[in-house]
């Protein structure tokens, strides 16, 4: 949860919406924390299934080893993988299972996760987007939040564009984190080059979010929605609750962006889970 401080459409261009499911077994590092390797788990779990079924753009003889070992891994070719496989995550189904385990005197963790996925056919603006905790640099990104840490977000793109942000809680809530909540704008223009950090200031249109959760752990996703044409976001509404975001249904986000990806090959959207987790007392 994200607090202030202070019928699908199944085609497109011949791309079908698909079922996909993935699982990853990750064996954790002795300075890796169990919810940090939780998350770990489930992003490589997404992108197992995204492989599986669409494949990546590597040829066969460099293709993906999508497997954890306890000798360690490539953290580099991790954090590109990404951009490599030929699919895009657009919603999850259900909950993540997660099974943690000993094997051989260490801990490893399995993760299963089944979503909605469609095939990435045409050539997309090369974004670097990351989420980042309590500082602004690229050292600060991270995927994994005590409950009262900040929330930053660094990004670039090589062309000129306009950018909207949501976050969805474990209700099933889109919470409107970019355009501001003061701002009366359909989006937020980015412009090429340029890094660009948001919620960095508490003055004037611009706010800044703390993570919140009152549960032991609390997974949400970011979506970082990205156009070179300018869109409408879809309908939000005010909760009327003190530093409360613009709400809308997870439903009618999804909806909204399979019809936007319709009408718009620049579109794209990123998916960015993240962890809270309350602080021990």
């Amino acid at each position: 949860m994200c607090m202030l401080a202070g019928a699908i459409l199944t085609s497109f261009a011949n791309v079908k919406v698909k079922e996909v499911s993935g699982s990853y077994t990750y064996y954790i590092p002795y300075n890796v924390a169990r919810d940090k390797a939780e998350q770990i788990a489930l992003e490589r779990a997404m992108l197992q299934a995204l492989e599986q079924e669409f494949g990546t753009i590597l040829s066969q003889a460099t293709r993906m080893d999508m497997r954890s070992s306890k000798e360690g891994e490539n953290v580099d070719f991790w954090s590109s993988a990404q951009s490599l496989v030929k699919g895009e995550w657009i919603e999850t189904i259900g909950t993540p299972k997660f099974e943690p385990f000993i094997e051989d005197g260490g801990f490893a963790i399995r993760c299963e996760v089944r979503g909605k996925a469609r095939e990435i056919n045409r050539a997309r603006a090369d974004l670097d987007v990351k989420v980042l905790r309590n500082g602004t640099a690229d050292t600060d990104e991270t995927s994994t939040f005590l409950s009262g840490e900040k929330c930053y977000l660094a990004f670039t793109t090589p062309v000129k564009g306009f950018l909207a942000v949501y976050l969805e809680d474990e209700q099933k809530n889109m919470n409107v984190m970019l355009p501001y909540y003061s701002q009366s704008i359909t989006c937020t223009p980015v412009a090429p080059g340029i890094r660009h950090v948001f919620f960095t200031s508490s003055d004037g249109d611009k706010e800044q979010y703390v993570m919140q959760t009152d549960k032991e752990v609390e997974r949400n996703i970011i979506y970082v929605v990205f156009s070179q044409n300018k869109f409408v976001k879809p309908i939000d509404k005010s909760t009327g609750k003190e530093l409360s975001l613009k709400t809308l249904s997870s439903d009618d986000f999804h909806r909204w962006v399979n019809k936007a990806r319709a009408l718009d090959d620049t579109f794209q959207l990123v998916t960015l889970p993240v962890t809270i987790t309350s602080k021990i007392e």
